[in-house]
């Protein structure tokens, strides 16, 4: 079994599951958890993780195959998590400038899920860049933000343009910026403007009126609150 047909299996949906499978799921996920924010990965072994999920170490490759696909299973699952929940709540919004609401929701969501854990988003840093294609990133920005897009796009907001290829930058933006606040590049106070900043920048060359002018206000108020930030600093 390779690491990506193992990570596909991992990923099933916990409607899928029976209840023991859920519970075992969720236990070796919140372990995985523990485990990553307190050593990092270099230094976990499955062995560990399965003795603090109370599972057999076979069990473990079974599900996921290796140590990167369990790392990157449980990278995406954090992930989607929040970035489903931003598009949940933001598709009934009535002051949805016909799909801004996401864009507009995503750097907080973001940020404050980096900060709830700030050892773990740390610890998932480098697992992002060097297991990309396992984790998946673009894929659930293309799902998610994808669908912000389109409704810009249905709307008259973005101009014609590829969005499987816009979502993809939203999502190379958005997980650059984390990957620096990870390297202590970025300020913790820094972080959510930074992404505001970055996602302009990837939507600006694409919007149509009035959106452009739009992002035009929202990136210089970004970059003026950096400005001040970096004067207090």
């Amino acid at each position: 079994m390779t690491a990506l047909t193992a990570l596909k299996e991992a990923s099933v949906s916990p409607r899928a599951l029976t209840p023991r499978q859920l519970a075992r799921r969720e236990r070796i996920q919140a372990a995985t958890f523990s485990m990553l924010a307190r050593h990092g990965g270099e230094a976990l072994s499955m062995k560990m993780i399965a003795q603090t999920a109370g599972v057999a170490e076979r069990t473990l490759f079974n599900i996921y195959g290796s140590k990167d696909g369990l790392f990157a299973s449980s990278a995406r699952e954090r992930s989607e998590e929040t970035i489903a929940h931003v598009h949940q709540a933001t598709l009934a919004m009535a002051e949805d400038c016909g799909g801004m609401a996401f864009f507009h929701a995503l750097p907080r969501a973001l940020a404050d899920k980096t900060f709830e854990a700030p050892a773990l988003a740390r610890a998932f840093a480098p697992i992002l860049v060097a297991h990309a294609g396992l984790v998946g990133m673009p894929e659930i920005y293309e799902t998610y933000a994808g669908h912000a897009l389109q409704r810009l796009q249905g709307n008259g907001l973005l101009s014609e343009c590829d969005i499987a290829l816009l979502s993809r930058l939203v999502c190379m933006s958005t997980v650059s910026t984390i990957i620096l606040w990870a390297k202590h590049q970025i300020e913790d106070d820094a972080l959510e403007t930074q992404l505001r900043l970055a996602i302009c920048q990837v939507l600006l060359p694409h919007a149509q009126a009035p959106l452009d002018a739009e992002l035009r206000d929202e990136a210089r108020r970004c970059i003026a609150t950096l400005a001040q930030t970096s004067i207090g600093a």
